[in-house]
């Protein structure tokens, strides 16, 4: 989950208005990786879950739309390790798998990224609220639906608008489950399983599970707050669980990297989509801020984004020198992230399920060693120091 606070679109910002005076002369070449950086690097990263007490991590490395190498570090549960066959909740990077599903689902003309919503889902929340009528698919996607990010936010508990439906972004959980909820009636069929149809089985995606199950629970990496207590899985330190049977469309998702990989490779190539669905898709549409909302400071000019937003499901950022496509996903005990550069085919996928403060270090010393001209490093800088 991510907060939905204007403290945090400033951060954004600032991290890609900080971009190191190094950045490589065409954004986006990430380093190969031979056998000797591999052990390298392995070495490296069980240092870093050490220092930076991680329980778990995992993480992939894409060039040109293959994985180079992959591998998970730290302990599944305690006296566990990691292996190929972990489970990790990704947060808010479920978004992109419920994204893609509503987008491939729309190429087959099962759905409409245009049409209103409100016949097919009307949350009891907005009866009588007319906005409701003006709700699309294509708003939810890139988070110009008006909502409040989580209805657990608001005073009295309740789903409302903060904003009229396309006017502005607002990044929404809610939005996402509101999609979903439009899916499954408009089609008769639960969400789950039409991931399961439309993502999941075509992939074969077997590990990935977007619906809460205990036969799960034994193979999911056991999320621990900073004492190392344990409160249960899809539990809250707060108190409350998800139950048995449930889903979420914009969270809680486990997954292996393996099988989020191939996700990913498979969004990046378009695979489902038209070329013209593929380029709607990765335009800006829901837009943070503008040029002449960005403050660069005394960053280059080469460095300084031109815009900030999401396109339908993923976040990118529009930069001089190229554009990146991806997502962040962070709660208590996760601290997840997903980019690949479009122009060149290179990603990173790393995972990390840690208290957070831990994860957000852990993510700059990731960074730094697999892509130390990241845009994304600054932000994780920023926040960390929030955290002080």
């Amino acid at each position: 989950m991510m907060p939905n606070t204007r403290l945090f679109q400033v951060i954004t910002v600032c991290f890609l208005s900080l971009l190191s005076n190094t950045a490589h002369a065409q954004l986006g070449d990430i380093k190969d990786i031979s056998a000797a950086r591999a052990a390298k690097l392995n070495m490296a990263f069980a240092e870093l879950i050490a220092k930076h007490n991680i329980n778990t991590a995992g993480v992939a490395v894409i060039k040109r739309q293959k994985v180079i190498w992959q591998n998970q570090f730290g302990q599944q549960s305690s006296g566990v390790p990691a292996t190929a066959n972990t489970l990790f909740n990704i947060a808010s990077l479920t978004k992109t798998i419920t994204a893609e599903t509503i987008l491939r689902l729309a190429a087959q003309g099962k759905l409409s990224l245009d049409e209103p919503v409100a016949p097919y889902w009307l949350d009891p929340d907005l009866n009588g609220d007319p906005r409701v009528h003006q709700l699309t698919a294509r708003m939810l996607l890139s988070h110009t639906g008006g909502f409040i990010n989580w209805r657990y936010f608001a005073d009295d508990g309740k789903l409302r608008f903060i904003d009229a439906p396309g006017n502005s972004f607002n990044y929404s959980g809610e939005g996402y489950e509101y999609l979903a909820k439009y899916a499954e009636n408009k089609l008769g069929v639960p969400f789950p399983k039409l991931v399961q149809s439309t993502i999941f089985e075509p992939l074969s995606m077997s590990s990935a599970a977007i619906v809460v199950d205990k036969s799960n629970f034994a193979n999911i990496a056991e999320p621990l707050d900073k004492d190392g207590k344990f409160y249960g899985f899809y539990c809250h330190p707060a108190g409350y669980c998800s139950k048995e049977g449930s889903y979420s469309a914009a969270a809680n998702l486990v997954i292996t990297v393996a099988d989020y990989a191939r996700f990913l490779i498979s969004s990046m190539q378009g695979e489902g989509l038209s070329a013209a669905l593929i380029q709607d898709r990765n335009t800006m549409q829901g837009i943070q801020f503008t040029q002449s909302e960005i403050i660069c400071g005394d960053a280059p000019t080469s460095a300084c984004p031109s815009q900030l937003g999401y396109g339908l499901g993923w976040s990118m950022a529009h930069l001089p020198n190229g554009n990146t496509i991806g997502h962040r996903g962070t709660n208590w005990s996760i601290v997840s992230l997903t980019y690949y550069y479009p122009d060149s085919g290179d990603g990173l996928i790393i995972f990390f399920n840690a208290p957070n403060k831990s994860g957000i270090a852990g993510m700059i010393d990731a960074l730094k060693l697999l892509d130390p001209d990241s845009p994304e490093i600054q932000g994780y800088k920023l926040r960390l120091a929030r955290s002080q």
